[in-house]
């Protein structure tokens, strides 16, 4: 079995690169895009791509052959300062319509958010 990749349907969360241990699958962010790439030559055929895959982006076919793909997706800002996020905005627009209403930081507001939280607990 292979993984074979709709990457319309994507949303670049990147938990099928993190499942992969062959590292058949990799990924960069840079200048605002995330660009995920799977190289079959690297791939050991286990499927957890698949079984990770939140939005059933990846399906196994046996004895699918196919050559080096990738996509690209623009990264989220922060809703707080508005620097790049490590989401994306389809991961964003999914987490919105899966009912998730939780606030996109960038890893500096994230962190000042965690801090005051600790601050008031400690009041």
């Amino acid at each position: 079995m292979r993984p074979v990749f709709d990457w319309e349907r994507c949303i670049g969360c990147l938990a099928c690169v993190r499942a992969c241990k062959a590292g058949a699958l990799s990924y960069s962010d840079e200048d605002g895009v995330r660009r995920i790439t799977f190289e079959p030559r690297l791939c050991d055929g286990d499927l957890l791509c698949v079984e990770v895959c939140p939005v059933n982006a990846v399906k196994g076919f046996p004895n699918h052959e196919s050559g080096e793909s990738s996509a690209t997706f623009e990264l989220a800002r922060c809703e707080n300062c508005g620097r790049l996020t490590e989401f994306t905005v389809k991961e964003v627009e999914w987490a919105r319509k899966m009912g998730h209403f939780t606030v996109f930081l960038c890893s500096t507001c994230r962190r000042v958010e965690s801090a005051r939280k600790i601050g008031e607990g400690l009041e």
